[in-house]
């Protein structure tokens, strides 16, 4: 009996290594085309339930790890009932089964024609190259390369679901010093210790990245920035309180990070602005003393917010309705003034007047800030 080889075709018209894990949907993936035979019917079954968890981007990912083409989520499932539905052709005429990977790469050849000059490579050896192209050898974690790629792929995937992100810049304070002190040997054995610490401190949707010399990042899908903030603070407490050896020579007697963070869409608009401000809010973590958190723009916001005078009204549970009128809005909540005072964690429902014409918009959210102003009306954010 002729032994299975396990392969995928790949598009090597780019570099062999240009493929990456993508967060949780395609790190799943990745281990169902490692348990399930992609020959067999299971993987059908499999795919549909992990559609019901992740939605369409499933079959983004699944054609992206078979053939190293990237498509959009909505096209790709698409593009996959055609495969499939090319495989049963095939089988009818062939009088045999098929792989799904015979008749994906069939499709992207001869039908759809995406594939030019494609390649047959066993799933293994792709692993262990893309692992070598994308990770940084002395600490184990992402490069700078995946960083780019990676970076772009989450803003794209933000900017669908309307979900903020977040983007921690990492640097290790006085690493010169420790280098000039202790020798490099000692200062690549701090790199790695360090690296360690932030994996350890991280989602599984999390991504940390050497982004060069002493200098760390760490993507954070689905974080506002308020909960960057805790997961900083946390890797700055775990780092200042390891014992690194020799530290007590350094500033302050300790080996300690100073971090800064920016958050889109609060604070930029695409990836090169949300890098320029988490870096500059980490230069200001590290002019202000350093081994602290400093958040750009001192400010917890994740969603930009817009100047709005709407009149309106609000009332908290089944309380009468009272007058209000918004200051600004933002996809996240909105804020507004009232002529009394609202309690803190509140449910309200308000009804805003947004043109003369239209009906009052029904709105329900929670009060998350509420305080008296200066000249004796009520302030209040509403989540």
């Amino acid at each position: 009996m002729t032994k299975r080889i396990r392969a995928t075709p790949l598009l090597q018209e780019c570099d062999l290594a240009a493929a990456a894990e993508d967060g949780t949907v395609g790190n799943n993936l990745h281990e169902l085309l490692h348990r399930v035979d992609v020959g067999s019917r299971t993987l059908q079954y499999e795919l549909e339930e992990l559609e019901r968890e992740h939605g369409a981007s499933i079959y983004s990912e699944l054609i992206y790890h078979l053939s190293h083409v990237r498509i959009d989520d909505e096209e790709a499932k698409g593009h996959w009932g055609h495969i499939s539905e090319h495989r049963r052709s095939m089988e009818e005429h062939l009088g045999s089964t098929v792989d799904p990977r015979v008749a994906l790469l069939d499709y992207f050849v001869s039908v759809n024609r995406r594939l030019k000059n494609p390649k047959i490579i066993e799933m293994r050896l792709f692993d262990e190259t893309r692992a070598c192209a994308y990770r940084d050898e002395l600490t184990g974690l992402y490069n700078y390369r995946f960083f780019g790629e990676h970076l772009a792929r989450e803003i794209a995937r933000r900017d669908r679901n309307n979900a903020p992100l977040s983007l921690a810049m990492i640097d290790v304070d006085d690493f010169k010093f420790y280098n000039d002190q202790n020798g490099h040997d000692a200062g690549n054995q701090v790199l790695g210790t360090v690296a360690r610490l932030l994996t350890e401190s991280l989602r599984q949707e999390d991504v940390a990245v050497r982004y060069g010399g002493e200098e760390f990042a760490l993507i954070l899908p689905s974080t506002p920035k308020t909960g960057a903030r805790k997961l900083a603070e946390r890797v700055r407490y775990e780092i200042s309180r390891h014992p690194f050896p020799s530290e007590e020579s350094q500033p302050g007697g300790r080996l300690t990070v100073s971090i800064g963070i920016a958050t889109l869409p609060a604070d930029a608009k695409d990836a090169e602005e949300v890098l320029r401000r988490a870096d500059r809010a980490m230069y200001r973590a590290k002019a202000a003393g350093k081994d602290q958190v400093y958040l750009f723009g001192q400010s917890c916001r994740s969603h930009r917010r817009v100047d709005a005078s709407l009149e309106g009204s609000y009332r908290l549970f089944a309380d009468e309705l009272h007058p209000l009128t918004t200051v600004t809005i933002s996809d996240g909540g909105l804020l507004f003034v009232s002529d009394r005072s609202i309690p803190h964690g509140a449910r309200i429902q308000l009804n805003l007047k947004l043109r003369d014409s239209d009906p009052v918009t029904p709105i329900f959210g929670r009060v998350i800030y509420a305080e008296k102003t200066g000249n004796g009306e009520f302030e209040a954010a509403v989540s």
